[in-house]
């Protein structure tokens, strides 16, 4: 009993874990296939670094996408600023068409209304014949006239149609031999004959009542004529008349202005004989006046003055100068009477106060030299200062001047042969300026930098791709080295904007003027070779190197590391 249960346990213990062990074993085998599923770690740092790399790339996608969008925004703004302007220009000249136009529509009315006017005149002078004729105006008779000459010449002109028509019928029916129709044909011929004798006669009656017409007419337009000549005989005497009124009218307009410039002179001499009474009243002057205004036949205002006291000399009238001499000679008396009044009371503590300025004008004067002196200095260090500036400005800008267009040249020519492994299309390159805007004091004002890329016309600065935009910025950048040169050079992507051709132009110029390439080649005037230090993605760009230094990742350890690499080995003797 007891070993029966015993072996009973057992079976069912054994058969609990062979149902685990399945378990587990299922389980092994799903995860190792997730392990497959997921690869190894170092395909997966793999991953994660093109993961990282393509991350990077996008943000710097982004970075240009912003760049773009705020450029795209900035020519928004001016092209909005550009439509503003123009709204604004076609609202000022909206009312100048409107006055263009009302002045054609005045026009227009002006010429409809001597249009008529010509019409009436000429019904008139036409009268007689219209009614002759039977017709209301010579426009209608012309209108009928032509007409009627019109319809003839259809009417004759098909007349001579058909009768070519029926001649060439009757030589056709002729041939067939057919008697009966041409018998008819002849007849229709001889009818077609005798209306054309009727159209013929009527032809002539009408180029006879033509000519009648003609020559009336002829008659009438010299009566047009004479009333012509009578009419500019008119208008000329109308023209002289008017050139009389015309002198007239500006002989009395100069008649006027003299008046008006004699009014305005008595004023003014009014005003100063006020002006001299009023100073006689406050300097208690007695002026002699006549008692009796009325007897001296005066229209001025005010009191009337007695020159009876006055020498026959100076009553009687004399000229401008004259009257100028008498009043300076009266002028210097009161001076000298002036004079003798002030000395009639001396002051007493002149001298005192005399000597108390003249100590005061002498310590101002000292002073005055002072300032004068330290002015000068100051002035001739300033301009010391300025003259060296402007020398030292010099010497940079006709020194950078000269050798940007030969870098700028170097670097946009190519080879006959292929550049960095890519066909050249130009062998000669372009060309590139600096102007200054103001040569007198170039330092406050802009200078102008202008660059021509080779096989393309003239264009300014900001209308240039962004390609040679770059290839300009880096000519003006080793121009101003060849001036001052610096240890090395640090260039981070500078060929992001330039296709392969430019790439390796910029780059086979970089390792020229390199330490190594400078060796083989030296140009004083374009700088001594220098060192630098180039950032880059592009292999055709970096391949020109002595060596290379590469950053990466280590997902281990969580750092950046480098790697190194020395291409001299492997260069071409």
């Amino acid at each position: 009993m007891t070993g029966g249960t015993s072996g009973g346990m057992e079976a069912r213990s054994h058969k609990w874990d062979d149902k685990k062990v399945e378990g587990l074993k299922r389980k092994k085998e799903d995860l190792e296939v997730e392990l497959e599923e997921l690869g190894s770690i170092r395909e997966m740092q793999l991953k994660e670094s093109e993961a990282s790399g393509k991350i990077s790339g996008l943000e710097k996608k982004i970075q240009y996408t912003e760049i773009e969008k705020k450029s795209i925004e900035d020519k928004l703004n001016k092209l909005k600023v550009e439509k503003r302007n123009i709204e604004d220009e076609i609202g000022r000249v909206k009312p100048e068409v409107q006055k263009l136009v009302n002045v054609i529509t005045t026009r227009a009315s002006k010429i409809l209304s001597l249009e008529q006017r010509i019409n009436d005149i000429v019904d008139r002078v036409y009268k007689k014949f219209s009614e002759s004729v039977g017709v209301k105006n010579i426009r209608e008779y012309e209108e009928s006239h032509l007409k009627a000459i019109e319809q003839i010449a259809a009417e004759r002109f098909n007349l001579h149609k058909q009768q070519s028509k029926l001649k060439y019928q009757l030589e056709y029916e002729k041939k067939l031999d057919v008697g009966a129709r041409i018998t008819k044909l002849e007849s229709t011929v001889l009818n077609l004959k005798k209306n054309l004798k009727e159209v013929e006669e009527k032809q002539n009656k009408l180029k006879s009542a033509t000519e009648t017409a003609n020559s009336e007419i002829g008659d009438l337009n010299e009566e047009v004529q004479d009333w012509k000549a009578k009419a500019e005989e008119c208008e000329k005497d109308i023209q002289v008349w008017k050139k009389k009124i015309s002198a007239a009218t500006s002989n009395i307009t100069k008649h006027n202005r003299q008046i008006k410039s004699k009014e305005t002179l008595i004023e003014q001499l009014t005003q100063r004989k006020q002006e001299i009474v009023e100073k006689c009243e406050l300097e208690q002057i007695d002026l002699p006046t006549v008692s009796d205004p009325m007897e001296t036949e005066s229209s001025s205002q005010g009191p009337v003055f007695d020159f009876s006291s006055l020498n026959r000399s100076l009553q009687q009238k004399s000229k401008q100068s004259e009257r100028d001499k008498i009043e300076a000679e009266f002028t210097q008396k009161i001076a000298s009477l002036m004079s003798e009044i002030a000395r009639t009371a001396p002051n007493m503590k002149a001298l005192d106060q005399y000597d108390a300025v003249l100590e005061k004008e002498k310590a101002a004067s000292k002073e005055w030299e002072a300032a004068r002196d330290e002015q000068n200095r100051v002035t001739a260090e300033y301009n010391k200062v300025k003259q060296m500036r402007h020398e030292l400005f010099m010497d940079a800008f006709n020194h950078i001047s000269s050798n940007i267009n030969k870098i700028y040249n170097e670097l946009t020519k190519s080879n006959t042969q292929s550049v960095g492994g890519i066909s050249s299309t130009h062998a000669v390159g372009g060309t590139a300026h600096l102007n200054l805007e103001n040569p007198d004091e170039p330092y406050l004002y802009g200078i102008k930098y202008s660059a021509m890329p080779p096989t393309k016309r003239y264009r300014d600065m900001p209308q240039l791709s962004g390609g040679e935009k770059t290839v300009a910025a880096l000519a003006l950048l080793f121009s101003i080295h060849s001036f001052k040169p610096s240890p090395f050079f640090i260039l981070d992507e500078v060929d992001a904007a330039l296709d392969n051709l430019n790439v390796a132009k910029v780059a086979s110029f970089i390792q020229s003027k390199s330490c190594g390439g400078a060796r083989l080649e030296r140009n004083v005037e374009l700088g001594s070779g220098f060192q630098s230090i180039v950032i880059s993605l592009k292999d055709n760009f970096y391949d020109k190197a002595e060596a290379l230094v590469g950053v990466y990742r280590d997902s281990d350890k969580g750092c950046s590391r480098t790697l190194t690499f020395d291409l001299t080995k492997y260069r071409e003797s």
